[in-house]
């Protein structure tokens, strides 16, 4: 049953997806979803999904549209590494890339990986640091602090060097 559960994950696609209390637009929004957080599914009621997201340590329902619904099956590896191909060239959805190079680690049998998802993740890694080191707006900069905090739930390190 735990198993099976984990195969089915859900990944966010918008900046600012509500994570709600009740399954409906009127309820209350627990946090605020980034691009490339993952949730668990746990269910689906109406047009959202039941989720768990361990990030953050909360249960709640999202909008089905706010998602990517993703299995980790080792079948469906290739479909993720397709994915993260086209979002390594995809400027200000690095977090969504890495998000997607963390399934398909976890979907691809050991012996398949090879350089190309570390290349991947470290091209995106950098990009996503460069463009925080830019000059920017509050909400921009607001909006690159979550990316790195997603990032960072998937093991990227930023290191900050003041001169």
């Amino acid at each position: 049953m735990i198993a099976a559960a984990l195969l089915t994950m859900a990944i966010v696609t918008q900046d600012q997806a509500s994570l709600r209390a009740a399954p409906r637009d009127s309820a209350v929004q627990q946090t605020a979803l980034w691009q490339g957080d993952t949730l668990e599914i746990r269910g689906q009621r109406m047009d959202y999904l039941q989720v768990y997201d361990h990030r953050r340590e909360r249960a709640g329902y999202v909008h089905i549209s706010q998602v990517r619904q993703l299995s980790l099956k080792p079948a469906d590896a290739p479909e993720l590494m397709t994915v993260v191909r086209f979002l390594r060239e995809s400027p200000g959805a690095e977090a969504l890339g890495i998000g997607y190079t963390a399934a398909y680690l976890k979907a691809a049998p050991a012996d398949s990986i090879g350089a190309e998802a570390f290349e991947a993740l470290g091209t995106m890694a950098e990009r996503l640091a460069r463009r925080a080191s830019a000059k920017q707006s509050k909400a921009a900069s607001d909006v690159l602090s979550a990316h790195m905090e997603v990032a960072a739930f998937y093991g990227v390190q930023f290191i900050a060097v003041h001169k």
